[in-house]
């Protein structure tokens, strides 16, 4: 993680090829993008229901979808599916150098502040892991590491005595401190929530709008670059979330929430930018 506030600080950049098949990245930043008629996937919508959930457990404002952040996050996971890589900049292809400040702004978001959060591999349904979740599992995968409601129910109730009364009550009572435990008892894989960065990016405050960019890529051949490093495994799902704000329009009526299942493991690697158009040096 990365800031590019005021005060500059990096958090835990890290992975391990061997603890898992999926991938999750994190980044903040600042950047803009023109309003078009996007078409959202249920596994996109659900991301968005989920991210809106777990920030009202903390008394956050919902973000609001925007179809210009929903189509720069889906060109960035239709890139690094089809070229093969895992990062925030563009390894490969005709955009190749670009970074997520780069790819809001040129969608058309005037933005003030800006974040970024990346994902592969989560989404793909037991036993052979090579085809796609159903949409709330996916999105489930991605958010919390598991699609399994018992596995990561039963963590949280004995290991704190917080027990959720089903998926909808999920985090609730939950903060940092909880999912860094779920983090660390799974090795890595605990979603999006449980890791500091991805989850500090999806709590913050200040984001008013969201894009999610869902891949399924059934033909997924590794080897696939990942900053220097080279992964073995084919990772079929491809997943990007763009936060903003200062270019808000109008609200959309919301979106329901759907139901879910189990999961499988994920390795990690996470950064994040915050700040303003002004103060934001790459």
């Amino acid at each position: 993680m990365v800031s590019h506030d005021k005060n500059k600080q990096k958090n835990r950049f890290s992975f391990d090829p061997k603890l898992s098949l999926g991938l999750l990245l994190s980044t903040v930043l600042v950047a803009p993008m023109a309003l078009q008629a996007a078409v959202w996937l249920p596994e996109e919508l659900a991301v968005l229901n989920l991210v809106n959930l777990q920030r009202s457990f903390h008394n956050l404002d919902p973000v609001q979808r925007d179809d210009r952040l929903h189509d720069s996050a889906l060109a960035h996971s239709q890139s690094m599916a089809g070229y093969n890589f895992f990062s925030h900049t563009t390894l490969a292809g005709p955009n190749s150098g670009s970074t997520p400040a780069d790819r809001i702004s040129d969608g058309g978001y005037d933005y003030n502040g800006w974040g970024e959060n990346i994902a592969a591999g989560q989404g793909r349904e037991a036993p052979s892991y090579n085809t796609p979740s159903a949409a709330i599992d996916a999105a489930r995968d991605v958010m919390y590491g598991t699609e399994d409601f018992e596995q990561i129910n039963d963590f949280f109730t004995s290991q704190f005595d917080i027990r959720a009364s089903g998926w909808e009550t999920l985090g609730n009572g939950l903060n940092g401190g909880h999912w860094d435990a779920w983090y660390d008892q799974t090795g890595g894989s605990g979603g999006w929530m449980g890791s500091a960065g991805h989850r500090n990016t999806i709590l913050n405050g200040v984001f008013d709008d969201l894009g999610v960019g869902y891949v399924w890529d059934g033909a997924d051949i590794p080897p696939i670059q990942l900053d220097g490093e080279i992964f073995e495994h084919p990772l079929y799902t491809y997943w990007t979330q763009h936060f903003a704000y200062g270019d808000s329009i109008e609200e959309p009526a919301p979106v329901p929430l759907p139901a879910a299942f189990w999961l499988l493991g994920s390795g990690l690697l996470g950064m994040v930018w915050v700040g303003r158009r002004q103060e934001a040096s790459v």
